[in-house]
């Protein structure tokens, strides 16, 4: 008590300790932590007012990143935490609108979904790869251990996996709720239905001449900045931006193996390849780290590489040869030995977990004449399939495979550990073949230091001349053998252009000053160097007309613009007929067919919106144009339309309706406008550099 008491009377004094303690933590994470107290914090992104914290994310991002790892796929750890956090913002943003319309799930939906005879199939599949039979008893297991001799520990891990896969369901169901919200909000009426299928029940079939734009001289046409701005101010929209975008240009360099490199692989190769032809199998590399080995028993027709198969069928034991050399890699074949065998048997497997006494019970029943499927059925079958092909070729000689092949038209046991068991019945075997031993031999060519050291060198004696952005262009960059691409970078961007592994790149022109140069820096794979020049800084708003590309693509516009008004002006009224136009554009005359609906039109592609809409209106017979469309001018005449032969249905028009134009379209671009009403903050390249 005395001591309570003199806690309480020094309690201002500890205050002041207590404090001064938080007070110097803190000051010392906002030296050391590289955000600052006023900053981003733990926050790596905010969807309109919610924060994504950086640990809830990392979590996610691990999760993820152990699926990839358990299917052996290798992908940028940048691209794969952009992927995790745009799913996690949809997810915001989903919620967000479920929460604002008030959804909810009731306990007796989330029941049905989850148990009971019509169980969502969500379920019913994690039940199966669970190894159970239904939902149900998966949910008996978890909850009732005891029934099952299920040890505490595991049935908390059951129950936990359950309890899991219940607030998914919870958030499944509403979103669903949400999707069958906003499809019924978005239903055609009887004008949006009947205007669809009359934009859709006749198609014209049409002769046709044309001039392209690109078959006339541009020199003939000049392009003003008065022309490009008024291009500008017809499509600004299309190009505004809401996040501040910069753009880049790029020099990457492999760092690939020089030609000295190669030739000094090929002597190891050479080398290799007369050690395998003396010694057994493939004894020569065995336990060296510098060549991969797979060796391989297959038939003929099993190996799709037709240069290895034509060696291993005509080669004789202990024949070895130089298969290939791609990517830097020289890949050596051995063919060891050949045999005539059975390689593959088809049958039916089923997979048990049980006592012994139930297994021994369910073989008597199939060899009594209990049907495959019934016995899918069976307690204590975790699955099954009929009529497998597998490959034996490759298999180990071991007492199972000999089972198999000597196996009989009953079921047997093939092999059992615990109260897990295999049930097999062979149905077929195929007749002996060929079937070779053989091992391929990779040795991968990396380049050598003095590679990389020259391929520095040079790159940095480019560079010492380059003083600002503007001075690194296309024609100096060639000029060096070198070339200089394109990239518009933003906070969500995870490489730089098309290149993987380069975050660092990214992280670089989002840190650096408008006309800045980088220093040479390098991939995360160590695979490329790179040079990134900054050279402007877009606000949010709309790109600059002055951009490169646009004007490029503006003054083309433009330059099209006066050729459409000079052919038309030059062919209106000289022919009769379209062969007469075909003659006078130095083109022949080809025919297809028009649908007002239709995006694309049959030998003249895409984008022609102003032929789409005049040709369905045009009367029958006239010769029409010619007509300025986005890549010619066009001279058509339509003789002949079908009309559609299915009488109009609501329901089937309204459902294409929703699909092209209604619900189903908007449902596919929900999230690009829920972000509108939700303007998205990505702090990513505050918490990762590589």
């Amino acid at each position: 008590m005395a001591t309570l008491e003199k806690i309480r009377s020094k309690s201002t004094l500890l205050l002041i300790v207590v404090g001064a303690a938080l007070l110097a933590f803190i000051i010392g994470d906002f030296f050391t932590s590289g955000r600052t107290l006023f900053g981003t914090g733990t926050t790596i992104a905010k969807v309109g007012k919610e924060k994504i914290d950086i640990q809830e994310f990392q979590r996610r991002y691990e999760e993820v990143n152990q699926q990839y790892q358990q299917q052996n796929t290798k992908m940028d750890p940048a691209a794969l935490q952009q992927y995790v956090l745009n799913q996690m913002i949809q997810e915001r943003l989903i919620n967000k609108e479920i929460e604002d319309l008030g959804i909810e799930v009731t306990d007796n939906e989330l029941s049905k979904a989850m148990l009971g005879p019509n169980a969502h199939y969500a379920m019913i599949q994690f039940a199966q790869q669970m190894g159970f039979q239904s939902p149900d008893q998966l949910y008996d297991v978890a909850f009732n251990p005891t029934k099952y001799n299920v040890p505490a520990d595991q049935a908390q891990q059951i129950q936990a996996l359950w309890l899991r896969q219940e607030q998914q369901m919870a958030e499944m169901l509403k979103q669903q709720k949400l999707q069958y919200l906003l499809a019924s909000s978005i239903v055609a009426n009887d004008l949006d239905a009947k205007a669809f299928y009359d934009s859709n029940a006749s198609t014209s079939h049409i002769i046709y001449a044309h001039k392209n734009y690109a078959d006339v001289p541009n020199d003939q046409y000049e392009v003003t900045s008065a022309d490009i701005r008024d291009e500008y101010n017809k499509e600004k929209n299309s190009f505004k931006v809401n996040d501040e975008t910069r753009r880049a240009h790029f020099i990457a360099v492999n760092i690939a193996p020089s030609q000295a490199d190669i030739n000094q692989g090929r002597v190891l190769v050479d080398t290799t390849i007369s050690r395998l032809s003396a010694t057994p199998a493939v004894d020569a590399v065995n336990g060296d780290s510098n060549f991969g080995v797979d060796r391989n028993s297959a038939a003929a027709s099993s190996i799709t590489n037709p240069q290895l198969r034509e060696f291993v069928t005509t080669a004789a034991p202990g024949d070895v040869k130089m298969l290939s050399f791609i990517n830097d890699e020289f890949t050596i074949v051995k063919l060891i030995g050949s045999k005539n065998a059975v390689d593959s048997i088809n049958v039916d497997v089923i997979a048990f977990q049980g006592d012994a006494a139930s297994r021994d019970s369910l073989l008597d029943a199939l060899n009594s004449g209990l049907a495959f499927e019934e016995a899918l059925k069976r307690p204590g079958v975790a699955g099954g399939q009929a009529d497998i092909w597998q490959t034996l070729a490759s298999a180990p000689d071991n007492e199972v495979k000999d089972r198999l092949l000597s196996a009989g038209s009953n079921y047997f046991i093939a092999d059992s550990m615990g109260t897990d068991a295999r049930i097999i019945r062979v149905n077929t075997k195929r007749a002996p073949v060929n079937i070779y031993d053989f091992a391929t031999v990779t040795y991968k060519v990396y380049p050598s230091d003095e590679t990389i050291a020259k391929l520095n060198s040079d790159l940095e004696n480019f560079m010492a001349g380059v003083t600002s952005a503007d001075s690194l262009t296309v024609t100096r960059a060639l000029s060096a053998g070198y070339t200089l691409q394109p990239a518009m970078v933003t906070a969500n961007s995870s490489m730089l252009g098309n290149v993987p592994y380069t975050r660092n790149a990214v992280k670089w022109v989002m840190d650096a000053k408008e006309g800045q140069i980088s220093p040479i820096l390098e991939d995360g794979q160590n695979d490329k160097l790179i040079v990134v020049a900054l050279n402007d800084i877009i606000k949010p708003g709309y790109l600059p007309a002055d951009d490169e590309d646009i004007r490029l693509a503006l003054a083309e516009r433009a330059r099209n613009n006066k050729k459409a008004a000079g052919l038309i002006a030059e062919y209106a009224g000289k022919a009769n007929d379209v062969a007469g136009y075909a003659a006078l554009m130095n083109s022949s005359v080809d025919s297809t067919d028009v649908t007002f609906g239709q995006m694309f039109i049959p030998g003249i592609g895409v984008t022609e919106s102003e032929l789409l809409g005049q040709v369905p209106v045009s009367k029958e017979g006239a010769v029409v144009g010619p007509v300025k469309g986005t890549n010619g001018v066009y001279v058509y005449q339509v003789y002949g339309v079908d009309n559609e032969s299915r009488p109009y249905s609501y329901e089937e028009n309204a459902a294409r309706y929703s699909q092209q134009l209604g619900a189903q379209a908007v449902l596919g671009n929900v999230i690009g406008i829920l972000m509108n009403n939700n303007p998205v903050e990505n702090n990513t390249l505050k918490f990762y550099t590589e």
